[in-house]
C-alpha cells in the first residue's frame, strides 16, 4: 500500500489502530458480563488501557496524513 520506511510505519500505526480498537470492544465486552467487583475493576483498567493505546495511536495516523490533503 505505502512504499518506503514511512509508509510501512503508517501502516505498522494503522495495524496497531486497529488491534488497540479490538481490545477495547473486548475489554468493553468484558464488562458488560462480569459481576464481581474484583473483576468490574479489572474490566474498567483493560477498557482504559486500550482507550489510551487509541488515542496515542489515532494521534500517530493523525500526523502522518497532512490535512488538508495536498492537491497535486
Amino acid at each position: 500500500m505505502y512504499t518506503g520506511e514511512a509508509g510501512r510505519e503508517k501502516e505498522r500505526h494503522l495495524a496497531a489502530l486497529m488491534e488497540a480498537q479490538q481490545e477495547y470492544d473486548v475489554a468493553r465486552s468484558c464488562f458488560g458480563e462480569v459481576v464481581e467487583p474484583e473483576i468490574v475493576d479489572e474490566a474498567i483498567y483493560l477498557m482504559e488501557a486500550a482507550r489510551k493505546k487509541y488515542s496515542y495511536f489515532l494521534k500517530k495516523v493523525r500526523n502522518s496524513y497532512p490535512w488538508p490533503p495536498r492537491s497535486e
